[in-house]
């Protein structure tokens, strides 16, 4: 029978030179898929193994995880809905239990033998050492990313043990950036864990340094943190967290402010208290059960993949990309890399061809140069690569990818060319990002194998991915679609064939306020500024330079062909497009461009508060979310926030527009009821 809360299993080893010595296993009973949590009984179950290690004659303590996880923090599933007492009971009960391991007269050893997040790093930080296995990934303090803070120690053990600078890093910058994690190799420079031993011998070279410190054989020195330059860093953490979140969480403030107390000698005690408080500010916090209902989403829900038809998918033992510019490079090289087949490059031009295998052979080269990746294997990968102006290579493709330019009649030809050279059965995907699948497909012998596959740029970064079933999009297609993005490690959300899909419809109506505001007189800067308010990493004049302006301007197009009363076209936008500039700042000065700046309207009426911006803003975009509910382009609510969430980079903190909507009571104020229902539509379909 699986246990259904993580157990601390206590076994004894009587070393011949050290004596009895207590080796404690964390373990939930699932497989490796199913990491050790810690909730309420995990914390009883602690207390009761160091209740019966206390009364044993031990010599020390090995505290380690179940094959491949050491552990990785709190059950979020508890945290939901919580209140300040609980959330206060929660950090207390915590830090009682880790503090009894803390306290135990004996050395004690943390094997960190997998992954070690949040919790599962606190309570290797209460050991008095710490081995890590070569192969152990990902540690890490993902908490603010989550809006909230480690909380059972993280902030005041980190900074005592590497100094105020590091504990910044891996406590606030990594988890801002998108919550980036160590290796194992990464806690060892850091000072996180004393040494790094090789995974194969892992547990019993951990066991053999426990005895040796034991017996005295052995002693582990450590440098003194370097906290000398608070003030200086402390101030750049805090810029660094309102260029991130520009006030719209307290998360990394917090954090920021327990890591100067501690750096600066405060009590522990008094530290450990401090982390309670902050606790029961942050988790019933709009923002934290937010980015928990966010991490749901993204962690679990979007992997079980239940829009995928119950069918066998088709195999894909060779792929092609037609289309070789920056966007079908980016594509071939995900593709070769995660497929690992034979990939062939399609275009017209034999110079964008060249630069496509220079980007291709470049993304391998650097993966080898960052020892991930061997030179032979990287040198097999790209042994399967053709580059080709003909169709006839194609022959035997089983999946056939288009990113070409945004028309629709190139599209088609393209499709019609493919389906002269593969099979009736191979799939014919598009990169479409607002295009008629349908239309697409029109004249076509074999409509029912093609399918929406709309990557978001740059695409080796963002993990979202559009898959859009046509009109005539049949079963095995559609699986071997999601099978298709499961193997590229992207999470794809299923939509129906509606102009723009799901991000870019948003996005243009959101935009779409922004850009009106221009007509009241308020700037770029000002604009951007109010939007950031919100927590969003960009201003939507900022993205422009990175989506490209005229991309921008087309997807409006097309959404005002469709719907034309919610998406007029802006004349300013419209001259925008016109120019010849890569966005609306010079990326170079940090200034608007002159020719930008001269087709800017004559103001009319007053300038917007930055409120009434976002308030304009917000609701053009919840009202946008609504219809698309209505009309069926996605199957529920949570489906448009994942997209948002992972395909425009919205904080966890917002939890995407319909769950903003819902916390903030706007849904209500606009509808008379929430967008995001009791039960999961998408399983039910």
């Amino acid at each position: 029978m699986v246990d259904v809360f993580t157990q601390f299993k206590v076994r004894y080893y009587d070393s011949p030179t050290a004596g009895r010595l207590a080796l404690v296993t964390m373990d939930n009973g699932a497989d490796h898929t199913k990491p050790s949590t810690f909730g309420e009984q995990a914390l009883r179950s602690l207390a009761a193994a160091l209740e019966e290690i206390e009364g044993q004659d031990v010599k020390g303590l090995l505290l380690t995880g179940k094959p491949f996880i050491f552990a990785v923090g709190a059950d979020l599933d508890q945290s939901k809905g919580a209140d300040e007492e609980f959330a206060r009971a929660a950090a207390q009960g915590g830090h009682a239990a880790f503090r009894r391991l803390a306290a135990l007269p004996v050395p004690t050893l943390a094997a960190i033998n997998g992954a070690a997040m949040g919790g599962g790093l606190e309570i290797a930080l209460h050991c008095d050492y710490r081995t890590v296995s070569s192969v152990a990934a990902p540690i890490a303090f993902p908490e603010v990313f989550l809006n909230i803070l480690p909380a059972w120690g993280g902030t005041q053990l980190t900074p005592r043990l590497i100094g105020v600078e590091k504990a910044l890093q891996v406590i606030v910058h990594n988890a801002m950036n998108n919550n980036v994690t160590l290796h194992a190799s990464d806690a060892v420079a850091l000072g996180l864990a004393d040494r790094l031993v090789d995974g194969v011998e892992f547990l019993d070279k951990s066991v053999e340094l426990l005895e040796r410190i034991v017996t005295g054989a052995e002693t582990i020195g450590r440098a003194a943190p370097d906290n000398d330059n608070v003030d200086e860093v402390v101030a750049k953490a805090r810029q660094f967290a309102d260029d991130k979140v520009h006030g719209a969480t307290r998360a990394p403030y917090l954090a920021i402010d327990l890591i100067e107390f501690a750096a600066r000698g405060g009590d522990l005690d008094e530290g450990y208290a401090k982390e309670a408080d902050a606790l029961a500010q942050l988790l019933p916090s709009r923002q934290a059960q937010s980015a928990i209902y966010s991490f749901n989403l993204t962690q679990q829900r979007v992997r079980k993949q239940p829009w995928k038809p119950a069918v066998q998918a088709r195999a894909i033992n060779k792929v092609a990309v037609v289309g070789s510019g920056l966007m079908g490079a980016q594509l071939g090289a995900l593709f070769l890399q995660q497929f690992e087949v034979p990939l062939v490059m399609k275009d017209i031009d034999d110079a964008v061809l060249a630069r496509a295998k220079e980007h291709i052979d470049g993304e391998l080269d650097k993966r080898v140069q960052r020892r991930r990746l061997a030179p032979g294997k990287a040198a097999f990968l790209k042994s399967l690569m053709t580059y080709t102006t003909e169709y006839e290579p194609l022959a035997g493709s089983d999946f056939v990818i288009e990113a070409v330019l945004e028309r629709m009649n190139l599209k088609r030809a393209i499709f019609a060319d493919v389906e002269k050279v593969v099979d009736e059965g191979a799939v014919l995907a598009s990169n479409t990002s607002s295009l008629s699948l349908s239309q697409m497909a029109s004249d076509l012998q074999h409509p029912q194998r093609v399918v929406g596959f709309h990557f978001f740029n740059p695409v080796a970064v963002l993990p979202f991915l559009e898959i859009v079933k046509a009109g005539q999009t049949d079963d095995v297609t559609l699986a071997t679609a999601f099978e298709a993005s499961k193997k590229l490690r992207k999470s794809g959300v299923l939509c129906a064939d509606t102009p723009a899909f799901i991000v870019n419809r948003l996005l243009t109506r959101f935009n779409g306020a922004f850009i009106e505001a221009l007509r009241h007189g308020n700037s770029f800067r000002e604009i951007d500024a109010a939007a950031k308010e919100l927590g969003l990493p960009m201003g939507p004049f900022e993205l422009l330079g990175l989506v490209g302006i005229k991309v921008a301007f087309h997807t409006a197009q097309t959404l005002h062909q469709a719907y034309p009363d919610r998406f007029p076209i802006d004349e300013t936008f419209a001259r925008l497009a016109a120019l010849d500039v890569p966005g609306i700042y010079d990326r170079a000065t940090g200034e608007v461009y002159e020719e930008v700046s001269a087709i800017l309207p004559p103001a009319g009426g007053e300038k917007l508060t930055p409120e009434q911006i976002r308030s304009a803003a917000v609701e053009a975009t919840v009202d946008e979310a609504k219809i698309m509910l209505d009309e069926g382009v996605v199957a529920d609510a949570r489906d448009i926030d994942t997209g948002l969430l992972l395909g425009a980079g919205w904080p966890f903190f917002m939890g995407g527009i319909c769950m903003y909507a819902d916390e903030t009571g706007l849904s209500e104020k606009l509808f008379g009821r929430r967008l995001i229902g009791d039960d999961d539509k998408a399983f039910s379909q």
